[in-house]
């Protein structure tokens, strides 16, 4: 009988150390190490795509039709559907024309802006103006209030001396003014009307829609055109 007190005396010491050993160890005697390495590759993707307002189904233009005289501001009855996916840390989506590629258009006869459509007789233009949601919405014809909307600028347009801001370009693009939206691999803000230039509407599936207004009031008569471009970028 004494033995066996003993011997559980000892198995129990036993689970105790070995219980104490588990959790109670607080030296480190050794430690070795291995490195992890990885290179991930830019992974970018765009699609844009005309559709009508009413079902959603493709159309190849942003086609206003024939208007007569008279009109000022004017929706189509189109908008673009829009992805666009980038792992770059920062990136942008623009828009814009580029109604001149090969030639800076004289000043007497355009003007200093050049963004929307142009007529067929130099020095016509008609102005366009754009706004993006998350999704599809219902947008009056013409929007309420077009002040919310930015100009759809041009790759040529300079700034007009002696005015305000400066309305080249270049500012309106290092600015951010021609933003439709931006993010990064995890996220997109969509630059919705009056959510300002740095703001934006937090989007989760990458997608958004761009609804464009063309302003007829100081457009003379005339056929009117241009192609309309996004462009994905990154810092």
């Amino acid at each position: 009988m004494e033995r066996k007190i003993i011997r559980l005396a000892v198995v129990l010491t036993l689970v105790l150390l070995f219980a104490g050993l588990g959790t109670s160890l607080a030296g480190v005697d050794r430690t070795g190490t291995v490195s992890a390495t990885a290179t991930l590759g830019a992974s970018t993707s765009l699609t844009v795509q005309a559709k009508k307002i009413s079902d959603n189904t493709d159309v190849s233009s942003i086609d206003f039709g024939s208007l007569p005289g008279g009109t000022t501001d004017k929706l189509p009855d189109r908008y673009v559907a829009v992805e666009a996916h980038s792992n770059y840390g920062v990136w942008e989506l623009e828009i814009y024309t580029n109604n001149f590629p090969t030639i800076q258009p004289s000043t007497t006869t355009w003007g200093y802006q050049y963004g929307g459509m142009k007529g067929s007789v130099d020095g016509n233009r008609a102005p366009m103006k754009w706004g993006a949601y998350v999704s599809t919405t219902t947008v009056a014809d013409p929007p309420a209030d077009l002040d919310d909307w930015n100009w759809i600028k041009d790759k040529k347009d300079l700034d007009m001396p002696g005015t305000g801001p400066d309305e080249s370009w270049g500012n309106a693009h290092s600015g951010g003014y021609t933003n439709i939206a931006y993010g990064g691999p995890a996220y997109m803000n969509v630059i919705e009307p009056g959510t300002g230039l740095t703001g934006g509407t937090a989007d989760t599936d990458n997608k958004l829609v761009v609804y464009a207004v063309g302003q007829f009031g100081s457009a003379p008569a005339d056929s009117y055109s241009t192609t309309i471009s996004f462009d994905l970028y990154h810092e």
